[in-house]
């Protein structure tokens, strides 16, 4: 009886492993045939944009990307490819369309303004897609393009697109904190993952086939250290990211020498090691920082206070690396600076001191009274959190009225 019920057991394996094959098949195979998307802004990624966010797989509360990581937000229904600051937004970056088409809706008019209260919030309700544009696609595939820039919108509802017809600037409009451009993929309606070629909601690390056409070289990108550099003082973040602070030259009477670094998709347990090596090869700044939660951005800085004199002339080399250990594999990203300190004061840009928690005490102080704990003998990190820039992700669901009619 022994080998009937060995035989009945395997049989029933037998059975029930091709339904999960299928099932397995079902979930890997492309849901609406061949579709292909070219970069929908003018950039290389990795070098002058970057991915900021991705789109959520996890049918449940949790935020997670293709890849299981934290590189999204809960409900996250697009993928948001990020330019280095408003200045270079105010230059003008192309948001192209991904594939040919057929415009169904368009919205402009709207400002741009980053999202920083209760209030901004409330301005952008029901609109929350900014200025944007939508495509139809053969074969009930759909595209949708939000946060453009007021007064670029270059398309009209009716008009006929070719891959890669410009459709408007990147811009700041509607639920955003950052210029990026925030591209949602449909079939029918229902989102897909451009990076898998998968439902939304079919869960991560199932692999697939990505829509983005090979020559538009579009790869994961677990973080990104998307901008950094020196300041002869603490760094104000809002001039940075405003694209307004560019230091490529420091006095020797400078208060401190400060590397600075911004970051897309830290995680809770990265850390973060300065250094600076002096002209003369010896090491002026030798710091870690390790990071207590999971944020689509983080801006960090340290530095240390001049001491005595001044500065010794020269080039300065900063470099930020970020150490991650994933899988019991420690793995890095670096990013290299350079700053050069001249004698005497030296005419640069600059903005007044920016208020951060552990700096409000020297508010409208001269940086001469700094108290030595922020701007003293012994190296300095700050994490910059602030409820307008230091955020978990945008979070948005449908992208609005543009769905909406």
């Amino acid at each position: 009886m022994l080998w009937l019920a060995l035989l009945w057991v395997l049989l029933a394996w037998g059975s029930a492993a091709p339904a999960l094959v299928a099932q397995d098949a079902r979930l890997l195979d492309p849901p609406g045939g061949p579709f292909a998307l070219d970069l929908p802004l003018a950039c290389q990624v990795g070098e002058t944009c970057w991915v900021a966010n991705y789109v959520d797989v996890d049918p449940g509360n949790d935020a997670k990307d293709f890849r299981c990581h934290g590189r999204t937000d809960d409900a996250h229904d697009g993928t948001d490819f990020a330019i280095r600051d408003r200045a270079v937004m105010e230059q003008g970056i192309p948001v192209l369309a991904g594939a040919p088409g057929v415009v169904r809706r368009v919205r402009d008019g709207m400002e741009d303004q980053p999202i920083t209260d209760d209030t901004s919030r409330a301005r952008i309700a029901g609109r929350e897609c900014g200025n944007g544009v939508m495509i139809d696609h053969a074969g009930g595939w759909q595209t949708q393009y939000c946060h453009l820039r007021r007064g670029s919108v270059q398309v009209r509802v009716g008009e006929r697109v070719d891959r890669g017809s410009q459709l408007g600037l990147v811009g700041l409009s509607g639920k955003t904190e950052f210029p990026h451009v925030h591209v949602t993929v449909r079939h029918h309606g229902r989102v897909v993952d451009p990076f898998t070629g998968q439902w939304a909601s079919a869960g991560c690390g199932l692999g697939g086939k990505p829509l983005w056409r090979d020559d538009a070289h579009i790869s994961y990108e677990e973080v990104a250290l998307y901008n950094a550099g020196f300041s002869g003082e603490p760094p104000n973040v809002e001039a940075i990211r405003g694209g307004r602070n560019e230091n490529d030259l420091l006095s020797s009477a400078a208060k401190a020498l400060v590397l600075w670094v911004d970051i897309f998709g830290v995680q809770a347990g990265d850390t973060i090691r300065f250094r600076i090596i002096g002209p003369d090869g010896k090491l002026v700044l030798d710091h870690e920082t390790r990071i207590d939660r999971t944020q689509a951005r983080r801006f960090v800085f340290a530095g240390r206070g001049r001491q005595t004199g001044a500065w010794q002339a020269g080039s300065y080399v900063g470099k930020v690396t970020l150490l991650r250990s994933t899988g019991g594999q420690q793995g890095e990203q670096s990013v290299t600076r350079r700053v050069t300190i001249e004698s005497g004061r030296t005419k640069r840009k600059s903005s007044s001191l920016f208020l951060f928690p552990d700096l409000r005490q020297v508010a409208g102080r001269e940086l001469s009274e700094v108290p030595e704990t922020v701007l003293g003998k012994r190296p300095v990190s700050v994490n910059y959190r602030a409820n307008h820039t230091d955020f978990q992700s945008e979070r948005v669901t449908d992208h609005d009225a543009l769905l909406k009619g």
